[in-house]
Formats: C-alpha cells, sequence, structure tokens
C-alpha cells in the first residue's frame, strides 16, 4: 500500500518536470550586427523590385549566424522607399529564427540609402523552438550595379518571449494532480 502511495506523489512531480523541458532554452533581448548584398528583379510595376539578400553576422550573445531575406522594395517615390512583404531567416549554430517585416527607407540620391525594419519574430527551431517577439534592424544600402546593393552598418536589437508549456503538458499536469487527489482521497 505505502509503495502505491509513493508512486501517486511521483507522478505529477515527472509530469511537472517533463511539462518545464517542454519550452524553449531562450527568452529575453537579441541583438547584433550584419552586412551582406542584395540583388533586385524588376516586376511588372515600375519602380517595384523583389529584394533577395544573403548575408552574415554576429549576435552579441548566440555568435555567428547566416541570414537570408526577400522582400518588396518600391523606389517610385524618391527619395523615400518602402519595404513590405518581408521574410527573414536567421541561422544560428544551435538554432533558426523566422520573422516577417515592413519598413521604409531614405535615399540620398547618390546611390546610397539607410533603412529601418520592424521585423515580428514568428517562430524559430532549436534553442528558439517556440519563440516569438519584435526585433527593429537599421544600417545603409549602397547601389553596387543596376540591380546590386551591399548592405553594410547594418544592426538589430530585439526581445523574444517563450511561450507557455505546450497544452499537453498542462493538461498531463492536471490530469495526474486530480488522479493524485482523487486516490489519496480514497485511500482516507
Amino acid at each position: 500500500m505505502k509503495s502505491s502511495m509513493q508512486r501517486l506523489h511521483l507522478a505529477p512531480l515527472l509530469l511537472l518536470v517533463l511539462a518545464c523541458l517542454i519550452a524553449p532554452a531562450f527568452a529575453g533581448s537579441i541583438e547584433g550586427s550584419f552586412d551582406g548584398t542584395a540583388t533586385l528583379t524588376p516586376t511588372n510595376t515600375p519602380g517595384l523590385f523583389i529584394q533577395n539578400f544573403t548575408g552574415d553576422g554576429a549576435d552579441t550573445k548566440f555568435g555567428a549566424f547566416d541570414l537570408t531575406s526577400q522582400s518588396m522594395v518600391d523606389f517610385s517615390n524618391p527619395p523615400h522607399i518602402i519595404i513590405t512583404d518581408a521574410m527573414l531567416t536567421e541561422t544560428f549554430s544551435e538554432g533558426v529564427l523566422f520573422g516577417i517585416g515592413s519598413g521604409s527607407g531614405m535615399g540620398n540620391g547618390h546611390g546610397s540609402a539607410t533603412f529601418m525594419v520592424d521585423f515580428v519574430i514568428t517562430g524559430g527551431t532549436g534553442i528558439f523552438a517556440g519563440d516569438h517577439g519584435e526585433a527593429m534592424a537599421m544600417g545603409t544600402i549602397t547601389q553596387t550595379g543596376p540591380l546590386t546593393e551591399a548592405i553594410s552598418s547594418a544592426s538589430y536589437t530585439g526581445n523574444l518571449a517563450t511561450p507557455e508549456p505546450s497544452s499537453f503538458g498542462l493538461l498531463f499536469l492536471g490530469a495526474s494532480m486530480g488522479s493524485w487527489f482523487l486516490a489519496k482521497r480514497r485511500l482516507s
């Protein structure tokens, strides 16, 4: 009788530990710098281009990463630049962050511009599994050819949030606690 009571006391504790292990390992601030190159592909709309960016950088907490993004860039109202439909993938050695964003820039009329893009982090893998948050990137764009650009002096800051443990973990925890109280009541 005593061993079954001891097992009943251990079940909720084990399920609580499992529920905590389901949650991702990181939440907090992120910041770093990056650079790279982009190609512009014209669309059927004058002044509207698809920008494909590839680069690399360093995060202050997670180290080196590779970065890819694709966005729509509207140069039709100079010196103003509008950036929409941005999709971001930031690949670290221990996980990947995904995001979407939009922003704006200002050209100087001499082949250079500054930009600022707000990203919503929509998820991740590895140590970023399930994370979400926001980040802001800013930097300088320099035209290197008719349809090519270099992005330099770019940086980002933001915050990631770790979601609550999964619903299944909470469901199992609640069920185990309920069965423990029922069993304890029956044995009393």
